[in-house]
């Protein structure tokens, strides 16, 4: 955890990529038993570890799950406003049934990010990147409108690109 960030990224690029990526299923379940509750308690529990100052809130945080097929679903999380350069407006949990290779579990999950980027020269100041297992932060773009709707369609065309083909 970075204490010299704020907690809306320390949530958004550490401990949601590295929960979700992990326990990917528990995390689904615990999602789906108590809702905004869940996502309310890692909120809580990140600020906990920060200065008494760096805490804020969760208000405003907001969650949709989408089936997009029969082994994918989509979780964005709506964040609050971001206040300062680096805080994420939107993250794309995306979660599919874990695969395994003997006792090694082989990666199958995804997480997005659209984040406040304020030296970013395009229209919107944004960048939109994938966040590893790890929580290390891959930039795949930059200007996204700050919208819900345009980040989903975003993460949509990248969850078609890496779709496998299907042989005929």
């Amino acid at each position: 955890m970075d204490k010299n960030k704020s907690l809306q990224y320390n949530f958004a690029f550490e401990a949601m990529p590295i929960l979700f990526h992990s326990q990917t299923s528990g995390f689904m379940n615990h999602l789906e038993k108590d809702g905004i509750e869940f996502i309310k308690f890692w909120w809580n529990h990140v600020g906990d570890r920060m200065e008494e100052s760096k805490r804020i809130t969760p208000a405003g945080i907001t969650f949709d799950v989408e089936q997009i097929d029969k082994n994918t679903r989509l979780v964005l999380i709506t964040l609050p406003t971001p206040k300062e350069d680096g805080d994420a407006y939107f993250l794309a949990l995306i979660a599919r049934p874990e695969k395994r290779f003997a006792w090694v579990r082989l990666p199958n999950t995804a997480v997005y990010v659209l984040s406040r980027y304020d030296e970013c020269q395009a229209k919107y100041q944004t960048a939109f990147g994938e966040l590893s297992p790890r929580g290390l932060y891959r930039e795949r773009g930059i200007g996204l409108n700050p919208t819900k709707l345009d980040f989903k369609r975003v993460v949509k065309a990248k969850l078609e690109k890496n779709k496998p083909e299907k042989k005929i």
